[in-house]
């Protein structure tokens, strides 16, 4: 109850530099923090602090201060450097073809060679079906006209094709109203019985599927015959852009148009026809079913890649630009392994010893490296997703705290079991932790989940995502036998050999249609390998106690990239108190942008939360705070009221919000109030409480103004240190005509006052709100945010604030706070 806490807030490189600021000032002011929290954007200023200071022999020292935020104002641009021009256009091209690589290439390459073995499953099925003409009755005796398009006279009727008892296209009417119906049953039942959902889901899936590929390619049969290749194009585009435009069928989009275009090669294979110009003939249709095959063998290799290269591209900019050489080396990309980009499919993900680093030894640091000891005590707030402890639990996210003592849920129960002696600080990586929580763009959101569903499948599709994917059981991996290693990547040998060695004796033979069996043998047998591994992709895990079932589930899930993939793409739960096989991890913001919980749940008596995160209009300050109370109350049975006893909703709004301009403090204070919660006598029982302090910038024209501009030397005459006036302007406040100059510009010579019409707000925003996706960030903005946050710390007093409650600690004797802690209880 005598601990304080820093919060740094989500916000990208925005909040980290207005972090900065503040951690300036209470470094200066030698205040001392014992737990510092971090999200996203100010887990680059935290994490970097620590692994500064932990370099630096765990001493703080203005010497290494000064060169550390020097640092962070040098690398400030970390994904487009534009201060050297070929720097900018290197790490631009970068960017772009990073995209095409996986927007365009990579998912060709992984869902074309899975095409044409489903065009020949389709065939050999339903071919017969979909090829078989309608009967027409012989015309009446009575002479047509010539002339077809001469109207028929009365009481003459062109005969109509029917449908008769037994045909072959009376079956393929049944076969397109009993897919259709099963894929509408097996949907309403996965509803409505969640404990079954994902098998139900799987098989309406699957008969969706069915009716896809013998309907859609039925129909564009009848479609093509006789249209020219340029319409033939225009209604393939067309049909994209109406699953993708409209809002109503987005939500499905990605995983429509991959079956819509699979439907034409479908087409292509059933009906023998061309297609877009491409005349079909077995000889290029086999022959390019079994070049993809080998495709299919290195596919996992190019599905990690193509998962994990986004999220590591981000890791390697963000320690490359803020961590010691010494931590990341000379190319800033030490600690970035194949085990982080195949997790547990290398063997030197199983292999890797996890030793405690020196402060003069080189290497990538892990939380465990940090140790209880070191003050402050990190704490990276990550969302995990696709698990819920309970199996009636809807939310299926919550908090993941990593700090140097412990990995836990933020709702973990009182002696419940979850990753110890499975994944433990020593595993974890510090740039990975702060990697993780800053995975903004990510297919699974947490609490936004709601409002991105339209696009989870398109990003799963196409993977796009920074979000990352971490084994929750690293120490059996490392246990494991060699035995065990190369299970793995003989599973993958023979789920693809059917499909290489089977049609390869059809070719020897000389492609005989008699001969063609070999082919089908082969391709059968590959979906029967696949359907079995299908299985495990949708069984349930997460139970106390696993069967066997559940744990060879959890093997192929976190060895086998298919099943991984699958339970990926089917959006299966883990339901119950163990974690999930494979953690999909993403932005701690996703849940709480400001950090703050995980401090309220160690009931700390003063609390500073430096608020950087992005608002677009002026009603949005305090939102975030609000919000992270609510979520306060919910899990941690907390109260908060103002300092005069107001309510907080209300004072917040009176105090912080609703102030004219000119007037808007850059800080809010209010009371927090902690209880315990009594499951027998089921009600609270208040056991303290506490300060919490809010910090957040404003423009220079609209926040407070109690004091004359005054200079470094004179806002720093009580400290003997000395800042470079050339880098970090003449004072901690900025004037408007500075601050308005920061427009959406690469390199600071940009930043010119007449080029502010040219960069509208809506393009990358004005100061004190500028884009969290903006990537030009430059020195100058950076300075002026870490300006602004060292000013708001000034002005708001905040390292008085964290230093009231160690001068009182000081002058009180032990047993007086033990009284006081009985009094809470009597209470």
């Amino acid at each position: 109850m005598t601990e304080t806490g820093l919060a740094f807030s989500g916000g990208g490189i925005r909040s980290a530099a207005f972090s900065s600021g503040v951690l300036r000032r209470l470094l200066q002011r030698n205040t001392k923090i014992d737990y510092l929290s971090c999200v996203s954007g100010g887990g680059y200023t935290g994490s970097a602090y620590v692994d500064w200071k932990y370099r630096n022999g765990n001493i703080d020292d203005p010497r290494w201060h000064q060169e550390f935020f020097a640092h962070m104002r040098k690398w400030s641009g970390l994904m487009c450097n534009w201060q050297k021009p070929l720097h900018g256009v290197v790490d631009t091209l970068i960017i772009l073809l990073l995209i095409l690589f996986f927007c365009v290439l990579m998912p060709l390459i992984l869902w074309g060679s899975y095409v044409f073995p489903v065009a020949y499953l389709i065939d050999s099925c339903f071919g017969n079906l979909l090829r078989e003409e309608f009967h027409c009755p012989d015309p009446p005796t009575t002479s047509l006209p010539l002339n077809n398009t001469l109207p028929v006279p009365q009481g003459i009727r062109r005969p109509r094709c029917q449908v008769e008892t037994g045909t072959k296209s009376y079956y393929r009417l049944v076969l397109f109203s009993v897919s259709a119906a099963m894929f509408v049953i097996f949907y309403i039942l996965a509803k409505t019985l969640p404990k079954h959902r994902h098998g139900l889901y799987l098989v309406s899936t699957l008969f969706g599927l069915l009716f896809s590929f013998t309907f859609i390619p039925y129909c564009i049969h009848f479609l093509f015959q006789g249209t020219p290749v340029s319409v033939q194009l225009l209604v393939l585009v067309f049909s994209l852009a109406v699953w993708i435009f409209f809002p109503f069928l987005r939500r499905r989009s990605s995983f429509v148009v991959v079956v819509y275009l699979y439907s034409y090669i479908v087409y292509w294979r059933v009906f023998k026809d061309s297609i877009f110009g491409l005349k079909y003939c077995d000889y290029l249709f086999f022959r390019l079913m079994f070049a993809f095959g080998f495709v299919l063998w290195i596919a996992p290799a190019l599905g990690a890649l193509q998962q994990r290269l986004v999220y590591l591209f981000n890791r390697w900019r963000l320690q490359r630009a803020f961590y010691t050489p010494q931590s990341v080396g000379k190319w800033g990309c030490q600690g970035v392994g194949l085990e982080d980009l195949f997790l547990a499919s290398c063997k030197c993900a199983s292999q890797t010893e996890y030793k405690h680093l020196g402060h003069d030894e080189s290497g990538p640091l892990t939380l465990g490296d940090l140790g209880p000891n070191m003050k402050p005590q990190y704490m990276s707030n990550v969302v995990v997703n696709e698990w819920s402890l309970d199996e009636d639990e809807k939310q299926r996210y919550e908090l993941l705290v990593m700090s140097p003592t412990v990995i836990e849920r933020l709702d973990r129960r009182e002696g419940q079991v979850q990753f110890e002696g499975r994944l433990e600080p020593k595993h974890v990586k510090l740039s990975a932790a702060m990697a993780t929580s800053a995975a903004a763009v990510a297919r699974n959101m947490g609490a936004y989940e709601d409002s991105t569903v339209g696009l989870k499948q398109l990003q799963v599709v196409l993977g796009l995502g920074m979000d990352s994917f971490w084994v929750s059981d690293v120490e059996s991996l490392r246990k494991r036998n060699c035995c065990w290693e190369i299970l793995p990547f003989v599973i993958e040998v023979l789920r693809v050999l059917p499909l290489v060695t089977f049609p390869l004796v059809y070719f020897l033979k000389g492609e005989r249609a008699d001969d063609e069996i070999w082919v089908a043998i082969g391709v059968f047998s590959f979906f029967l390998l696949l359907g079995a591994l299908t299985i495990f992709s949708v069984w349930r895990t997460g139970s106390e106690n696993p069967g066997c079932m559940e744990k060879l589930t959890r093997w192929f899930a976190v060895n086998v990239p298919v099943v991984r993939y699958m339970r990926q793409l089917l959006s299966v739960a883990n339901r119950g108190p163990t974690p999930p096989p494979i953690l999909l991890l993403s932005d701690g913001g996703h849940i709480e942008n400001l950090g703050i919980l995980p401090l309220l749940k160690k009931r700390l008596q003063k609390i500073v939360v430096v608020d950087g995160g992005l608002k677009t209009e002026n009603s949005d300050w305090g939102k975030d705070l609000l919000y992270a109370f609510s979520l306060a109350r919910e899990k941690l049975h907390c109260s908060f009221i103002g300092l005069d006893g107001r309510d907080v909703i209300e004072d917040i709004k009176e105090e912080f919000v609703n102030t004219a301009d000119g007037l808007k403090p850059r800080s809010y204070r209010c009371k927090v109030h902690y209880y315990e919660k009594n499951d027998i006598l089921e009600r609270g029982r208040k056991v303290g409480e506490g300060e919490i302090l809010l910090l957040a910038p404003r423009h220079p024209n609209k926040g407070i103004k109690k004091q004359e501009c005054v200079t470094w030397k004179e806002a720093l005459r009580d400290i003997d240190v000395d800042l470079e006036a050339g880098k970090w302007g003449t004072g901690p406040q900025r004037n408007a005509e500075e601050v308005d100059s920061l427009t959406c510009c690469c390199c600071d010579c940009c930043h010119k006052s007449c080029l502010q019409r040219l960069s509208p707000d809506c393009l990358c925003g004005v100061f004190p709100r500028h884009s969290t996706a903006n990537q030009f960030f430059t020195p100058r903005m950076f300075t002026a945010y870490h300006c602004e946050g060292y000013n708001a710390c000034l002005e708001a007093e905040a390292a008085e604030f964290l230093s009231a409650r160690q001068d009182v600690e000081m002058a009180s004797p032990t047993d007086d706070r033990d009284t006081n802690g009985a009094q809470w209880q009597a209470s």
